[in-house]
């Protein structure tokens, strides 16, 4: 779906929407990631982000690579980082492998 085409047809006009998201993200920690394809995880949603979580800082830095529902915010990472006491990033994009 990337970028697809959503077309609908209402009263005889044809509208045309282009949908952008990824259908392929990085996905692991630090430098110990793979190029995976990005799936449902129990929901009904095909719309992906790829995402970059950086921590810095703390007891415990990282970065977090992964492919994360496009309505949804960066859920992967925060609240552990925040724990360790660093300070956190997010980056979002819907491009595939975008997350590098």
């Amino acid at each position: 779906m990337r970028p697809g085409r959503l077309t609908l047809h209402d009263s005889g006009y044809i509208n045309t929407v282009k949908i952008y998201c990824a259908t392929i993200c990085y996905v692991g920690r630090n430098f110990k990631y793979i190029s995976r394809s990005c799936e449902g995880g129990g929901s009904s949603s095909k719309e992906f982000v790829c995402q970059k979580f950086i921590c810095e800082g703390g007891k415990s830095p990282f970065v977090l690579r992964t492919c994360a529902n496009k309505r949804l915010g960066c859920l992967a990472g925060p609240a552990i980082c925040r724990f360790s006491g660093g300070t956190g990033s997010c980056v979002r994009c819907d491009k595939n492998n975008c997350n590098l």
